[in-house]
């Protein structure tokens, strides 16, 4: 790929793989850029040339015929990097945890969760069709193939992080709102809800102000 892809595209990408792979679910094989607008909220206009950044556009479809949906979804994961079977561990299983594990729209997104771990021993066994181990357990049981982990937890967090990245993680979700230091290479997506709401308020004063 020749040209250079903008953060704005690119955080753009990972809305139309999710709404293309629901369109796949329920057996599309072509959409038009108006349809993606629909679903997404995102101007046709914006889509179509987002798109040009794909590899191979012409094998995608053609402006008034549709896109090819598989094609725009192998396009997509190539430059994301994603696979629809991308393995996700959960740490904590408490009740942020089991409400992540209970919701239903993963088939849509970059994978599923595939183990989840907590430091209490009553909590191993299944919960919503996933396995829970006990932390101790995370080394001998860890998915060989998982880059990604969801961190739900509030104790031991700079110990856990370590371990997890021995294993080999290299995408962190954080809901611990602990601070942890990572090794090069190791991305943190902090999800901070607390911090959403005040920028909310920052824009809805902004929109007042003008």
């Amino acid at each position: 790929m020749d040209k250079k892809i903008s953060k704005a595209t690119m955080s753009r990408f990972p809305v139309y793989l999710k709404a293309l792979r629901k369109m796949q679910h329920e057996g599309k094989e072509t959409c038009l850029s108006s349809e993606l607008f629909e679903i997404t909220g995102i101007q046709d206009t914006t889509i179509r040339r987002d798109f040009t950044y794909l590899s191979k556009t012409d094998n995608f479809g053609r402006r008034g015929r549709g896109y090819d949906v598989k094609h725009l979804i192998d396009g997509l994961s190539e430059v994301l990097g994603l696979g629809l079977d991308e393995s996700i561990i959960l740490i904590g299983v408490g009740n942020l945890g089991s409400a992540i594990l209970k919701y239903n729209r993963w088939q849509y997104t970059v994978g599923k969760i595939v183990c989840g771990y907590d430091m209490d021993k009553n909590k191993e066994g299944e919960r919503f069709g996933v396995k829970i181990c006990h932390i101790d357990k995370l080394e001998e049981t860890f998915p060989s193939d998982c880059k990604i982990a969801i961190l739900a937890i509030s104790e031991n967090v700079q110990e856990t992080v370590d371990r997890l990245m021995k294993l080999g993680i290299k995408g962190i979700v954080d809901f611990t709102h602990s601070h942890f230091m990572v090794q090069e290479g190791v991305e943190v997506q902090t999800v901070d809800v607390v911090v959403a709401i005040q920028e909310l308020v920052i824009k809805m004063k902004s929109n007042d102000q003008e």
